[in-house]
């Protein structure tokens, strides 16, 4: 994919300032991917975790210098109150009108792997829009961090309910990665579109900054 030059790679401070100068980093990939697709999806956002993970893994890429790709497979979040919201429909990647499945970022230049959920926070409403049950308090706007910290791994049918709003359960699919390099080719162009944008405004919050 070809970008236009709003692309700008963050410094890299050294010493105690890193993991502060990390934190704002993050947070402007946030807010800069969520500003290109709820502008363009304004009312099905919540949805959109493929666009969320293409997006973002360009933008953490491009400004970061690092490489990171986006993943599909499955997932569970906690709900709250003893509550699971699974998406585990792996044969959904071969339907039109798709289906539960979740996409979400990971890290391919360092052990350990980073995670990125940049749709973590859109969880209770995801939850209201497909008649799940939520409690308590709303998730993290997004998820960042190393994967094994972060996911819970095993078979679902070992996963309870009760690990927290702040970890996901998430599994890889074949389903999924061959879904994923499909979905990318085929909009290819309005993923230029997308990401341009959110580097654009990505470099407005880091000047700003």
């Amino acid at each position: 994919m070809a970008f236009s030059l709003c692309a700008t790679e963050a410094p890299r401070p050294a010493g105690t300032d890193r993991t502060e100068h990390e934190r704002r980093w993050q947070e402007a990939v946030a807010a800069s991917v969520r500003h290109s697709v709820c502008h363009w999806f304004p009312h099905n956002f919540y949805s959109l975790c493929h666009a969320f993970a293409v997006v973002g893994s360009n933008l953490a890429s491009i400004a970061s210098g690092r490489d990171y790709r986006p993943v599909a497979g499955l997932a569970a979040i906690d709900a709250g109150d003893g509550e699971l919201i699974v998406m585990n429909e792996d044969h959904a990647f071969g339907l039109e009108a798709g289906g539960a499945y979740h996409c979400w970022i990971e890290s391919t230049h360092s052990e350990p792997t980073e995670l990125i959920d940049l749709t973590f926070g859109h969880n209770h409403l995801y939850a209201q829009a497909n008649g799940y049950a939520w409690h308590g308090e709303e998730a993290p706007s997004f998820l960042w961090g190393p994967f094994d910290a972060l996911a819970i791994t095993g078979p679902l049918s070992h996963v309870q309910p009760g690990f927290g709003k702040h970890r996901i359960w998430l599994q890889e699919t074949p389903a999924g990665a061959g879904w994923m390099e499909r979905h990318i080719a085929a909009n290819e162009q309005a993923y230029v579109k997308l990401t341009t944008e959110a580097l654009c405004h990505y470099r407005e919050l880091t000047l700003q900054a």
